[in-house]
């Protein structure tokens, strides 16, 4: 058990705040936290508890917070603020924060409909990877349009102890170029190539050591642009398959349903995560995302 998670879900208590259980392998849901207010470091600790502990952490209601009043909520976690190269998909003021959606203004995409759609971690193609990623829901269709959220630690948990055995010290090498292409199918060459060279290919375990709890998981990153280092091509593929099967089980996996003013915290470190599709034709869906990035490797 991670320390101090005791501690905040009776600091919680203790403040008044209410708890509710997403699903029970993943995710918590807090109530009565303002976002936009000034820091409270108990809060913040609270907080941060919780998404160490259950992976995911939602606080809803949060319709008042604008982009400044959100990214100074992201930075009481760190420092390291993920600055995206597709500038024209951020916000003007608020280059931190990317937008996920079809949004268009004064004729021109605004937003990455597209981005999200594979199981994925975020930030898995850095040497120092993403920490925690943030979505507030700004616009939402009224169907469809849902975000799953798989916990890698509940799943290697559940593995077989041989399977746990055979997967220890395997490496796993990831590949922003490849994974670029599949993100942003309207990149020209030269973006492509631009991003090969500012992200050259990673390589990460693919069972890590939560830093926070200690507890052990699988760090597969992405089916887009990652493989399985040491073994035939076959057999990595397929081990990278059965194992990406296994941890997005609906035992492992919460799929939120969002409503406007949602904010969503998950940790990077223990998870993977999946946008669904909607109806682009009739409906705008429209995320502000920040992701912070670890300071240290993943080990």
């Amino acid at each position: 058990m991670a320390t101090g998670l005791v501690q905040w879900r009776a600091a919680a208590a203790r403040r008044g705040l209410k708890i509710r259980e997403l699903e029970p392998a993943i995710g918590v849901e807090i109530m009565g936290v303002d976002l936009a207010a000034p820091e409270d470091p108990e809060i913040t600790a609270i907080l941060r508890g919780a998404v160490v502990e259950r992976t995911l952490l939602l606080v809803r209601g949060q319709t008042h917070l604008t982009p400044a009043g959100y990214l100074a909520f992201a930075q009481r976690f760190g420092s390291a603020m993920d600055l995206h190269t597709r500038r024209d998909l951020c916000l003007k003021d608020h280059h931190e924060i990317f937008v996920v959606g079809n949004v268009v203004e004064e004729g021109k995409a605004v937003g990455a409909p597209k981005v999200g759609l594979n199981w994925h971690t975020d930030h898995y193609h850095l040497e120092c990877a993403g920490l925690f990623t943030f979505l507030h829901a700004i616009t939402i269709p009224p169907v469809a349009g849902e975000t799953r959220y798989a916990n890698g630690i509940a799943a290697y948990d559940a593995l077989p102890e041989a399977t746990r055995a055979r997967i220890a010290s395997l490496k796993v090498l990831h590949s922003r170029a490849r994974l670029y292409r599949e993100l942003f199918p309207d990149a020209t060459e030269e973006q492509c190539q631009a991003e090969a060279k500012l992200f050259p290919d990673v390589i990460h375990p693919l069972v890590r050591t939560h830093p926070e709890s200690g507890r052990r998981g699988l760090y597969l990153g992405g089916e887009w642009g990652s493989e399985i280092m040491g073994l035939p091509a076959e057999e990595s593929k397929a081990l990278f398959a059965e194992l990406l099967v296994h941890m997005t089980q609906p035992e492992f996996v919460h799929e939120h349903h969002w409503q406007p003013g949602d904010v969503l915290m998950s940790d990077n470190r223990c998870s993977l995560h999946r946008a669904t599709e909607w109806d682009e034709t009739q409906y705008h869906r429209r995320l502000h995302r920040i992701i912070l990035l670890d300071e240290v490797r993943p080990s």
